[in-house]
């Protein structure tokens, strides 16, 4: 098969992760890849990865340009199958596909546009549209858990266009990772906060508004100010982006310098290590498609503490504990919580570990993919 994916970043974030893990899987499964994107450091993941990269920016909603190059690029190559993520390249894509004639245009919008943190009336607007050009030109539109198909058909994409596959992660190459990071948190808490013992709280991701980060930050200082502890308790927020200096300077804001460690931009390679030096991890994300990094934490046997939206409830069900979404009170209670009952809790890592094993494995990830265009082709696309 030749396949080309279309995706508007050129920043590591889930989304990217997750388009790699395609590329990957694909190419080991003997087809030819190609992929749309920005220029960045995803476009040279993409090259390592075997596929073919073109570097272009989607300018506008609608881009003429883009559109018309990426129906002759489709054209040239011969593509069999489109696959877009995200709103932007989900419509120019489409539009392209249409007008190139390929059979199959396969779309995803990870988070439900419903979901998003925007302007009400700009959210309706993107419904209307993402609901109107997939409707009518999509052959399929993915969901990562039934819980985001059930959202996805309450705003109004056929319910016979939807598919479910969730995310995968190669857990054998994951654990050997985080094995060759191990014995790191000593020199981490020497280096950082000037001790060898304490226990490490900590969130790894992008820092953007749905992440959740200032809420974290806000509920880690609670727990110092509503609980007698004598003990070292740390944060690390792993990762950067746009929001970076904002939480900072929150940080400073309420005096905790000295207790939250933010890392800054980080390469890929380095996540195994700060999942190896944290204690627990925790999730405070306001809005989700699925949470990668969440079984990324499970994966790592690490108790976990995350937003009670469903579909985290979904991929972590009995082995993760919950707090009410957005509720920086209820996070520093349930982090009070974890914390005084730490040693009881390795059962419920190891448990986590397993259900990424037993349903978010790679080899199923990429079989699920392989059989929905094998499928979709042998169908004409439909």
């Amino acid at each position: 098969m030749k396949i080309l994916y279309i995706l508007n970043s050129g920043e590591p974030g889930g989304m990217e992760v997750h388009v790699l893990d395609l590329v990957k899987g694909m190419k080991q499964g003997g087809n030819e890849v190609y992929v749309w994107c920005k220029s960045g450091a995803i476009s040279e993941w993409y090259k390592d990865a075997g596929a073919y990269v073109v570097n272009m920016d989607i300018k506008s909603d609608i881009d003429l340009g883009y559109i018309f190059s990426l129906a002759r690029f489709v054209r040239q190559y011969k593509i069999q199958i489109l696959h877009a993520h995200e709103l932007k390249a989900v419509a120019n894509t489409l539009l392209a596909g249409f007008l190139s004639g390929v059979k199959v245009c396969v779309t995803h919008t990870h988070t439900p546009i419903s979901e998003w943190k925007i302007n009400s009336l700009k959210r309706n607007l993107n419904l209307f549209g993402y609901r109107l050009i997939v409707n009518f030109l999509s052959s399929a539109e993915i969901s990562l858990t039934e819980s985001r198909k059930n959202i996805k058909i309450a705003e109004g994409i056929s319910k016979k266009k939807l598919y479910v596959i969730g995310n995968g992660i190669d857990i054998e190459k994951f654990s050997a990772q985080l094995n060759i990071s191990n014995n790191k948190k000593k020199e981490f808490l020497k280096r950082v906060f000037n001790t060898e013992e304490a226990f490490l709280f900590g969130f790894v991701a992008r820092m953007t508004e749905e992440k959740g980060h200032r809420i974290l930050v806000e509920a880690f200082s609670k727990l110092f100010s509503r609980h007698s502890i004598n003990e070292d308790i740390f944060l690390v927020l792993a990762g950067g982006g746009k929001l970076e200096d904002a939480i900072r300077e929150h940080v400073e804001t309420l005096g905790l310098s000295n207790k939250v460690f933010v890392t800054g931009v980080f390469d890929e390679k380095d996540k195994y290590y700060y999942y190896s030096i944290l204690d627990a991890f925790v999730f405070p994300t306001l809005a989700e498609g699925f949470g990668i990094v969440l079984i990324e934490a499970m994966a790592s046997s690490l108790p976990i503490i995350s937003s009670d939206l469903g579909v985290l409830q979904e991929v972590g069900d009995g082995t993760v504990l919950f707090f009410e979404t957005g509720s920086s009170d209820d996070l520093a209670e349930k982090m009070y919580d974890l914390y005084i009952r730490r040693d009881k809790l390795e059962n419920l890592g190891l448990s986590a570990k397993e259900r990424v094993k037993d349903l978010y494995s790679m080899e199923k990830f990429v079989s699920n993919y392989e059989n929905l265009y094998a499928g979709l082709l042998d169908r004409g696309g439909k």
